[in-house]
C-alpha cells in the first residue's frame, strides 16, 4: 500500500484531516493515489462528466489527418484566436471580449490581479469551491461570506445588499452552483448586478458548470459580470486545460493590462484541438446528456431509499452532475469520509472543503453502473453508522 493510500486508511482520518488544511485539491491528489491502488474503491465525490476519450481521439485524428490543422498556431501573442473567435460565438460578444486560458482558475486570478488590490473588500458565496475564498485570500483581499442556505441555496438579495461596501471591488459566484447544483435565473442576476453597480463592483462568475442548465451566461445581461469557463467539467475534456475569460471591452482590456505576459500555460497543442472542439459541440454535448440520462435515475432512486430510510436530506438538483445532501445526525463530516474510506473504501467528499459540515458531496457524471454499486455501498454503510457523530 502506497503512503497516501496508509495516510487515508487510518481511522483517525489524518489523510483527510491533512487534505483539508491543504485544501480541496491536495485532498483529491491524496484520493487519487490512494485509490489507484485499491481495486474495491468507490469514487463518488467526481464533479466532472467522464471523460469522452474516443470523441477526443477522432477530433485528434482529424485534425492531423492530412497534414496539421491550421487551428495549431501560435498562442503566445494573445492565446489562439480561433479559440476566441468560437468563444465569442457561444457568448454573444466580439472576439476582443476573450482572453484564453489555461482553465477558469486562471482566468478568475487574472481577474483578481485586476480588480482587487490588497485591503480590498470582496463578498464570496457560502458554500463555496475553496478556490473562490483561496483566490480571494492570495490577494489579501477582505473576504466576507454570502450565505446560500439549504434548501434551495438561492441568494438573498437583501441579504446581498447589505453586504456590499464602498471598498467592496468583487463578488465572486458559481453557475451552476458548486456544490449544490442551484441555479440563478436572470432575473436575480440582473438584480445581483443593479446591487454591485453603485459601488462600483464587479461580480465574477466561475460558468464551468453553466452549460448543464442552458441559461446562457451572465455577460449578456450586464457589463458589471466577468465570466470564467472552461471544457473541463461540462464537457469532460480536462486534457485540454481550454479555458477562458469572457466580459466588456473594458473589463477584458483593464485584466490584460494587470496581465501584460497573459496566461503563459496555454498549450498551443491543446488550444488547438480545443478550437475544433469547440466549433462542433454537438457530439460532446450528446455525450454528456447521455451520460446524465443514464445516471441521472440511479441517483434519483437511491436518494429515494437513503431519504426513506432517515439517512441523509435533500432534493437533487434538476441540473448538473453534483448532489450535495446533508447526512442526518453528522455534524463532522471529514470524518465520516474518512470512515467511509478507510472501513468500506468509499469516497464522498466532506462538505468541510466547501464550509458546510455535515453536507457531503456526491458527483454523478460517470458510469451508472459503477454509480449503482457504489451508492448502494453507500447506504449500507451509512445505515450501519446511524447515529453516529
Amino acid at each position: 500500500m502506497n503512503s497516501a493510500s496508509a495516510r487515508l486508511s487510518l481511522p483517525s482520518g489524518d489523510g483527510f484531516r491533512s487534505g483539508l488544511e491543504g485544501g480541496y485539491t491536495a485532498w483529491v491528489r491524496e484520493v487519487l493515489g490512494a485509490v489507484a491502488t485499491e481495486p474495491r474503491a468507490a469514487v463518488l465525490f467526481d464533479s466532472t462528466i467522464k471523460e469522452p476519450t474516443d470523441l477526443l481521439a477522432a477530433v485528434v485524428r482529424e485534425a492531423f489527418r492530412d497534414g496539421v490543422t491550421d487551428r495549431f498556431e501560435s498562442t503566445f501573442a494573445g492565446g489562439n484566436r480561433y479559440v476566441a473567435a468560437a468563444v465569442a460565438k457561444r457568448y454573444g460578444v466580439q472576439p476582443e471580449q476573450v482572453i484564453c486560458t489555461t482553465g477558469a482558475t486562471s482566468a478568475m486570478a487574472m481577474a483578481m490581479t485586476a480588480f482587487v488590490a490588497p485591503g480590498d473588500h470582496v463578498i464570496v458565496e457560502a458554500p463555496a469551491f475553496d478556490l473562490l475564498p483561496a483566490l480571494a485570500q492570495q490577494a489579501q483581499a477582505k473576504i466576507t461570506p454570502l450565505p446560500r442556505r439549504a434548501p434551495d441555496f438561492a441568494i438573498d438579495l437583501d441579504e446581498l445588499r447589505a453586504l456590499v461596501r464602498p471598498d467592496t471591488r468583487l463578488i465572486l459566484l458559481t453557475q451552476v452552483h458548486n456544490p449544490s447544483g442551484a441555479v440563478l435565473d436572470a432575473p436575480t442576476l440582473r438584480a445581483i448586478a443593479d446591487i454591485a453597480r453603485p459601488a462600483g463592483a464587479r461580480v465574477l462568475i466561475d460558468e464551468v458548470y453553466a452549460d448543464f442548465a442552458d441559461v446562457g451566461s451572465a455577460v449578456g445581461l450586464s457589463d458589471v459580470f466577468i465570466s470564467a469557463g472552461s471544457l473541463t467539467k461540462v464537457q469532460g475534456l480536462f486534457a485540454l486545460k481550454c479555458g477562458w475569460a469572457v466580459g466588456s471591452t473594458a473589463n477584458i482590456a483593464a485584466i490584460q493590462a494587470a496581465n501584460p505576459q497573459g496566461d503563459l500555460g496555454v498549450s498551443k497543442l491543446a488550444h488547438a484541438i480545443g478550437a475544433l472542439v469547440l466549433e462542433d459541440m454537438a457530439p460532446f454535448d450528446a455525450h454528456w446528456r447521455g451520460v446524465l440520462a443514464a445516471a441521472r435515475p440511479v441517483l434519483c432512486a437511491h436518494v429515494d431509499r437513503m431519504a426513506g430510510d432517515g439517512l441523509i436530506v435533500g432534493e437533487p438538483p434538476a441540473y448538473g452532475c453534483m448532489y450535495f445532501p446533508q447526512v442526518v445526525g453528522v455534524g463532522d463530516t471529514l470524518s465520516l469520509a474518512s470512515r467511509l474510506w478507510s472501513e468500506d473504501k468509499i469516497v464522498v467528499a466532506p462538505g468541510e472543503f466547501f464550509g458546510q459540515p455535515g453536507h457531503v458531496r456526491i458527483g454523478f457524471g460517470g458510469d451508472a453502473e459503477a454509480l449503482d454499486a457504489g451508492l448502494g455501498r453507500l447506504h449500507a454503510a451509512l445505515l450501519r453508522r446511524r447515529g453516529a457523530p
